[in-house]
């Protein structure tokens, strides 16, 4: 492999660094400059909390402070991409030691920041990025029905702020079969994870009288509408037709280098792969729901990071630097 650029800065604090400024200058960007008083935390299944008090302090009044939702909304995707980089570490999907996953992360959340809705999608992404994570350490620990039932209730959770992520779970058994884990017992764990969630709420529903979250989960999990592509703006088009150039190049410089990694590795890629175009297709059926973007950049991340830690061409390079020059360009007109 040719030393350059990517090679030289692929295990570097700087790409650290890099990513934790451009998530912060994102954050506070909008706080101070662009959105600051445009938005508001809306999660509607959890709308008839508002108005509702605890210890002193009325809940609507934080859920729908803009700069609680921003600070939250930080911390939360650096978690996310805290937990993508102990995954892409933990399980060596990568050959070499890389921090691009979390890098990657970080600059894909800082340039949507703007136009993530205050629903509860950083939450979701969040435990989503958890359960994926829980998923695939069921190899490791030897514990496969408690990894399953983990990963299982942690979608569930996901579930709560976007519903229509729950219909991922057909991939998740899919992915077991991958994984060479899926057995009866890894499948009923799995179900049981799902419906304990929901067993939970339906009784503290039933203690409480009040079944509006149930019925707007209901309402939002039935309706589906195809995402208009009309509406996309020409800066819009480009980023995402970019994007989908960077995924292209990521899946087939491994699938062309299949033979050099280890049969685990194959196995985990490919379930990646598979779980990215199941979001995918949910995204398609969301109605552009800039929520779901956040679980398609947290699976892109993992994918794109794998291309850039272990393809240093002229090629690959020059993706690179016009992916960085798109995203701060995209963050300044999204803002606009």
């Amino acid at each position: 492999m040719k030393r350059s650029f990517l090679t030289r800065i692929v295990y570097s604090n700087g790409l650290w660094t890099a990513g934790i400024l451009m998530l912060l200058l994102s954050v506070f960007g909008n706080i101070f400059y662009f959105n600051y008083n445009q938005q508001v935390i809306n999660v509607p299944a959890f709308e008839n909390l508002y108005g509702r008090w605890i210890f002193g302090f009325q809940l609507d009044l934080i859920f729908q402070n803009p700069v609680v939702g921003f600070i939250s909304r930080f911390l939360l995707l650096f978690g996310s991409a805290l937990i993508l980089q102990f995954f892409s570490s933990e399980y060596r999907l990568i050959r070499t030691r890389s921090f691009f996953p979390f890098f990657l992360f970080c600059v894909f959340s800082a340039t949507i920041l703007l136009l993530i809705p205050f629903n509860g999608s950083s939450f979701a992404c969040f435990f989503f990025c958890w359960s994926c994570l829980r998923l695939f350490s069921e190899k490791e620990n030897g514990s496969d029905i408690r990894a399953v039932f983990d990963a299982s209730a942690l979608l569930a959770i996901a579930s709560l702020f976007q519903s229509k992520i729950i219909f991922i779970f057909p991939i998740f058994w899919m992915v077991m079969g991958i994984i060479q884990v899926f057995s009866f017992k890894s499948f009923f764990a799995s179900i049981i994870g799902l419906i304990s969630i929901f067993w939970i709420i339906f009784w503290g529903s039933f203690i409480f009288g009040d079944y509006t979250f149930l019925l707007n989960f209901a309402q939002d999990l039935t309706s589906f509408k195809f995402v208009d592509f009309s509406g996309f703006s020409s800066a819009e088009i480009v980023y995402t037709s970019f994007i989908g150039i960077l995924m292209i190049s990521a899946m087939l410089s491994f699938w062309s280098r299949l033979n050099l990694e280890k049969l685990r590795t194959r196995n985990f890629l490919n379930s990646l792969l598979l779980l990215w175009f199941g979001v995918l297709i949910l995204w398609l059926f969301s109605g552009n729901n800039m929520g779901f973007m956040l679980f398609l950049f947290s699976l892109s991340a993992l994918i794109i990071a794998h291309f850039f830690s272990l393809i240093d061409t002229f090629y690959s390079r020059s993706l690179f630097f016009i992916f960085i020059v798109l995203s701060v360009s995209m963050y300044f007109i999204f803002g606009t």
